[in-house]
């Protein structure tokens, strides 16, 4: 399996109404200085693919939705993030100790 592939794997099982950092994801994937390389394969996600890949409740260490320039994306992230009850404060950020998920190992076998 890709590198994708498995990014895609992992993120599929974030439950909804939580998120995790692009660093908990490549950290459950045995790399945990992949972060970056995590988010090249979440924007590289197929729009076909992304009903069942939950790409937007990734977000990065901080509690925020990184963006990167694309600010059409970052809009549809946060919304689809607050309707399923992820709240953002004034800063933008959300609460990672309330919200974050990252109970992968015990999911992957």
């Amino acid at each position: 399996m890709s590198f994708y592939e498995e990014v895609y794997a992992l993120v599929a099982q974030i439950p909804s109404g939580r998120v995790c950092a692009y660093s908990d994801v490549a950290a459950a994937l045995g790399s945990p200085r992949a972060a970056r390389q995590v988010g090249f394969a979440l924007a590289r996600l197929p729009r076909a693919r992304a009903d069942q890949v939950p790409w937007h409740r990734v977000i990065n260490a901080q509690g925020r939705i990184s963006g990167r320039g694309d600010l059409v994306r970052a809009d549809l992230q946060r919304a689809l993030l607050k309707r399923e009850g992820v709240i953002f404060d004034a800063h933008d950020r959300c609460d990672l100790s309330n919200y974050r998920f990252v109970d992968f190992r015990s999911r992957m076998n």
